[in-house]
C-alpha cells in the first residue's frame, strides 16, 4: 500500500509539471501548427532564398503556337555564284531571301510582342535578361542561323567555321555599329546594350550574298519559324497581346492572311491575339504570294 501511494504522488507531480503554463508562450506547443498553411509556405520559401528574399509566385502564363505557310507554288531559290572565292566556289550556296519547306512552311519569319500596343503587361522580372551568349556562325559561306534573337545585357559571338575569311557588318540604330573582320577559325564578341526598333541586318561585305538579321528586344517574347514554318513563344502574359509580323522578303507590311482558312487583316503588320492561360494554338496561317517580293 505504501508503495502504491508513493507511485501516485510521483505521477501527479510529473503530470502537473508537464501541464504548467510556461513563461515562454511558444514553449510546449507546435508553433507551426498555429500558423496558417499559406503563411508557412511563404516563410519556408523566404528562408530558402538567398538572403531570405521572398519571390512572388508567377501569375498564369500563356504559350503561343502557330504555323505560317506560303499560299502558292514556292519560288525557286536562286543559286549563288561564289566562284570569286576558291573556298565558297566549291560549295552549293542558295539564296536565303525566301525559304519554303516541303509542305509550304515559311522559314525565318518572325513574330514578336509589341509591348507598347499590348494591353497585357509584361512582368518586371521578364524585362531583365539572364546572361547569355548568342552564336552567329559563318558556315558554308552563309550566316547560321539566318535570324537570331538577343536581349540587352547579352552577348553576340560571331564565329567563322569556314576555311576563308569573312566579315560581319552590324548596322545598328541604338547599339554601336561594328564591322568585324573574322579570319578562318576565328571569332569576335559584341555586347548588346539597347533594344532595337526593328530587325537589324548583318552583312558580309567580302561575300555580298551573305546576310543575317538580329532582333533585339528587352523582353523574351520572340519566335522565329523553323523549316516547317512553325514557331512557339512561351511564358507570355495573359490578355490582349499585339505581335509584329516580320519577314525580310515581305513587300511592305504583312497585313493579311488566312487563319485556318478564314481571312483576317492586320493593321500595319500587327496581329492582335487574346491569350488565355496555357497553350494557345492559332493553327495554320496562309500568306498569299503577293505579300512577298517576287
Amino acid at each position: 500500500m505504501k508503495y502504491w501511494i508513493n507511485f501516485l504522488a510521483v505521477a501527479a507531480v510529473v503530470w502537473t509539471g508537464c501541464s504548467r503554463p510556461s513563461a515562454d508562450p511558444t514553449a510546449g506547443r507546435n508553433v507551426e501548427s498555429d500558423v496558417p498553411p499559406a503563411e508557412q509556405a511563404m516563410e519556408t520559401a523566404a528562408a530558402s532564398m538567398p538572403g531570405g528574399h521572398l519571390v512572388a509566385a508567377p501569375a498564369d502564363t500563356a504559350t503561343l503556337k502557330v504555323k505560317f505557310v506560303y499560299g502558292g507554288d514556292p519560288p525557286p531559290r536562286e543559286k549563288i555564284d561564289g566562284s570569286k572565292d576558291p573556298f565558297c566556289g566549291e560549295l552549293e550556296i542558295l539564296s536565303e531571301k525566301m525559304v519554303i519547306g516541303a509542305d509550304g512552311g515559311i522559314q525565318n519569319l518572325a513574330l514578336y510582342m509589341d509591348v507598347r500596343r499590348s494591353d497585357a503587361e509584361v512582368p518586371e522580372a521578364m524585362l531583365k535578361a539572364p546572361p547569355a551568349t548568342v552564336v552567329l556562325d559563318n558556315k558554308g559561306c552563309v550566316f547560321v542561323p539566318h535570324v537570331i534573337k538577343v536581349r540587352p545585357g547579352q552577348t553576340i559571338e560571331v564565329k567563322n567555321s569556314d576555311g576563308t575569311g569573312h566579315n560581319a557588318n552590324f548596322s545598328f540604330f541604338n547599339n554601336q555599329s561594328v564591322n568585324f573582320l573574322i579570319p578562318a577559325g576565328g571569332s569576335q564578341k559584341l555586347e548588346i546594350t539597347a533594344e532595337e526598333p526593328a530587325p537589324i541586318p548583318v552583312e558580309c561585305n567580302v561575300h555580298p550574298w551573305m546576310k543575317a538579321y538580329v532582333i533585339v528586344t528587352e523582353h523574351p517574347y520572340v519566335g522565329v519559324t523553323n523549316e516547317k514554318g512553325e514557331l512557339e513563344i512561351t511564358d507570355l502574359p495573359v490578355g490582349n497581346v499585339t505581335f509584329k509580323i516580320w519577314h525580310e522578303n515581305s513587300d511592305g507590311s504583312i497585313d493579311e492572311g488566312l487563319v485556318n482558312g478564314k481571312k483576317e487583316r492586320w493593321s500595319r503588320g500587327r496581329m492582335e491575339v487574346e491569350l488565355k492561360p496555357g497553350v494557345n494554338d492559332l493553327g495554320t496561317i496562309t500568306l498569299a504570294p503577293d505579300m512577298f517580293k517576287q
